[in-house]
């Protein structure tokens, strides 16, 4: 059996979290209907990517200062759960169409909220693979290119506010 590399296993690792995170931009995904509503949750395979791939890379960095019985400094364990608390944090949550209004959750931060009355503006960005929505109560919204059904967003928000996507 051949013997693996750390540095080999770190670059086919940063390969890979590249790989994912460029095909997470070429796969679609599909909303779902909800009790709430339709719901437009992250992409799996986005979620995956930052769920297991990039804390995998940060461990293979750990890994052999810990194999060759150094000493891992302090900072790094650290460094590396900040980091995961900044990933989560930033996340960009599932959006909910419901009856009256759309709905953002998120993980680590409080919800956002607009009527459909209050909607101002639909803009669309990134060859409309986002879309963002502006409510009078001064909350945006945006559906990035993390989400499922970009396409499906926009025509379902365009049909529930009565207002047209603008590019």
């Amino acid at each position: 059996m051949m013997q693996v590399d750390f540095k080999t296993l770190q670059i086919v690792t940063l390969a890979a979290l590249f790989a994912v995170l460029y095909a997470g931009r070429m796969v679609k995904g599909s909303p779902r209907e909800t009790p709430e509503g339709l719901a437009f949750p992250l992409k799996p395979l986005v979620l995956w990517g930052r769920v297991v791939v990039l804390p995998l890379y940060f461990a293979l960095f750990g890994w052999p200062m810990w194999k060759a019985q150094h000493h891992v400094p302090a900072w790094l364990p650290v460094f590396v759960v900040g980091l995961l608390a900044v990933v989560l944090s930033q996340m960009p949550g599932t959006i909910v169409l419901t009856p009256t209004g759309l709905v953002q959750k998120f993980w680590l931060r409080g919800t956002k909220a607009i009527s459909y009355p209050e909607v101002m503006s639909i803009q669309l960005t990134g060859a409309g693979r986002m879309t963002r929505v502006l409510g009078d109560n001064r909350v945006s919204i945006t559906h990035t290119w993390n989400h499922s059904g970009a396409a499906e967003f926009a025509q379902e928000l365009e049909r529930r506010t009565g207002k047209r996507a603008v590019r």
